[in-house]
């Protein structure tokens, strides 16, 4: 697999929206403060 995948590589493309990113974050830092 490896062998062929990088004969034709491709740049990873960052789909993911970086707000939705930066709150699912803190929301795991309330959740584990939360905890203790």
């Amino acid at each position: 697999f490896l062998a062929e995948h990088n004969r034709q590589p491709k740049p990873f493309t960052w789909t993911a929206d970086p707000d939705k990113i930066i709150a699912a974050v803190k929301r795991g830092h309330q959740v584990l403060d939360s905890i203790h």
